[in-house]
């Protein structure tokens, strides 16, 4: 299966921007809008690197992105798409990575009756425990002494379409992780981690520490 990491640059001057950054519904309704056909759901993010920000787009089908350019950044750039399996190719066991995950750690609370009740890892503590049980599922272990949560905020805003409100901790976590099972990793690179990926969730991006 073919995979491709895109990004956008956005316009953060532009109203549609700041209102879909206080309210991630819409970056969701508009990627989706980047592909003729419905997709299973794709892994988005924004980052900030050299001072501009973008929306990074992790999906199996080639996206055109000059929608998401008309709405958030300039319709006269577009964006660039780049294969994403020649990176998938080159995890090894042992292969030691400088990662960056946008993520929502959470926990359940068990109730008496019914479901639990989900809520969130408040303090850095608890976020990076909740790391690294994720790595036991996911194929990798966390370098100890190098991971670090370098950003936390709540997100409060209207489900798409809907008047109901929904309240998250984004919290972004960078360090070194080291793959223990390079099958189950690349699962993790392809389908992401943790909960409510459609707001921006999940994406784990990395960069091969050489020696």
């Amino acid at each position: 299966m073919a995979m491709y990491l895109s990004r956008v640059a956005l316009d953060t001057t532009r109203r549609n921007t700041q209102m879909a950054l206080a309210s991630p519904s819409k970056f969701h309704g508009a990627v989706e809008e980047a592909f003729p056909e419905k997709q299973a759901r794709n892994l988005w993010r924004i980052d900030t690197l050299g001072g501009t920000m973008y929306l990074l787009l992790l999906s199996a089908d080639k996206p055109d992105l000059s929608h998401l350019a008309a709405q958030f950044g300039n319709p006269k750039n577009c964006g660039e798409s780049k294969d994403y399996d020649m990176l998938l190719n080159r995890i090894r066991e042992g292969s030691v990575w400088q990662f960056r995950l946008t993520a929502n750690p959470t926990h359940s609370i068990k109730r008496n009756e019914g479901r639990g009740k989900v809520v969130a890892h408040r303090t850095e503590k608890f976020q990076q425990e909740w790391l690294r049980r994720q790595g036991e599922k996911h194929g990798f272990s966390l370098v100890p002494e190098t991971v670090r949560v370098t950003e936390k905020k709540w997100k409060v805003f209207s489900k798409r379409n809907t008047a109901k409100k929904v309240k998250l901790l984004e919290a972004v976590f960078e360090g070194r992780l080291k793959v223990e099972n390079a099958g189950l990793f690349q699962n993790a690179l392809i389908h992401g981690i943790g909960r409510e990926k459609a707001y921006g969730m999940g994406l784990l991006t990395i960069v091969r520490v050489e020696g």
